[in-house]
């Protein structure tokens, strides 16, 4: 049974003072309209925004600032703050909670569309890392549509509108929705931890995010795809730590022939290696 009101009201003011600002599209920030070139190469449109803290340097970077304010839908993306609520909330114990399988895959264009990973057994942290879709619907009929719109709130995610009638689906279907810049914010908080969660919940979930650590550089992340929009989108948000060395970031791209899909990551570790993000490949 899911814990009520665990979000603690009391840190929300504090939250408030501490929240680290992003300028907005017609605002301060480093306007970099070269890197567009990247996304054209690739054959497809998409924004980036990196804040860069640590050092003596501190700043952020937009590619195609219109686009950065634009709201998509976050996909699996969201998979950060579901699992901040199912931890918090006490839906799921922690990374290591068991989902035995057998699990349904998603179908899209006549094909299965998660690993096929997602269809045995899992645990909380598995079905983050493959991204796969049934857990978190069922995770998400567990803590309801009423927590979802006081915890999103709280935690200043996406736009608060939430479908009734997509209820365990509405972050894959719409109209609920988050601009790349709205993500940066997020995981600032996330990074930073200034959330008005737990320590405990969100140590969980940074664990979860990473992706790779090799040489003193830790990435965490996540990827996302649109898949029920057109066009379709593809997400990569997380952030990178060298040292005292933080790259927060948040891209998007329009996802029109399959191997836009690679160009996510490609694109977004092109772009944070031009910033200074000690990146390989």
């Amino acid at each position: 049974m899911p814990r009520p009101g665990l979000l603690r009201p009391v840190l929300l003011a504090l939250v408030a003072l501490v929240l680290l600002p992003l300028p907005s599209a017609s605002a301060r920030g480093d306007r970099r309209p070269d890197l567009k070139r990247l996304f054209a190469q690739a054959g497809t449109v998409g924004t980036m925004v990196v804040q860069e803290r640590g050092g003596r340097r501190e700043r952020t970077t937009i590619v195609d600032a219109p686009r950065s304010a634009r709201r998509y839908l976050p996909s699996s993306t969201f998979k950060i703050p579901n699992s901040l609520l199912a931890i918090e909330r006490g839906v799921a114990s922690g990374a290591d909670e068991p989902y035995p399988g057998p699990h349904p895959n998603v179908i899209v264009d006549g094909a299965p569309l998660l690993p096929a990973q997602c269809e045995g057994d899992l645990t909380l942290a598995t079905a983050f890392r493959f991204s796969c879709i049934p857990i978190y619907q069922q995770i998400a009929r567990e803590i309801g549509l009423d927590a979802y719109r006081r915890d999103l709130r709280a935690l200043r995610y996406g736009n608060g509108r939430l479908d009734p009638a997509l209820a365990d689906r509405f972050w894959l279907e719409g109209p609920f929705a988050i601009s790349a810049r709205e993500q940066v914010r997020f995981l600032q908080r996330l990074r930073t931890g200034r959330l008005p969660l737990r320590v405990r919940t969100m140590d969980e979930v940074r664990r979860m995010m990473i992706t790779e650590d090799t040489a003193g550089t830790v990435v965490r992340s996540k990827t996302g795809y649109v898949f029920t929009t057109t066009p379709r989108v593809g997400w990569w948000v997380g952030w990178v730590q060298a040292g005292e060395r933080t790259w927060t970031f948040a891209l998007n791209l329009d996802v029109t022939r399959p191997e836009h899909l690679a160009a996510r990551t490609t694109i977004g570790r092109a772009i944070l290696r031009e910033l200074g993000a000690p990146l390989t490949g």
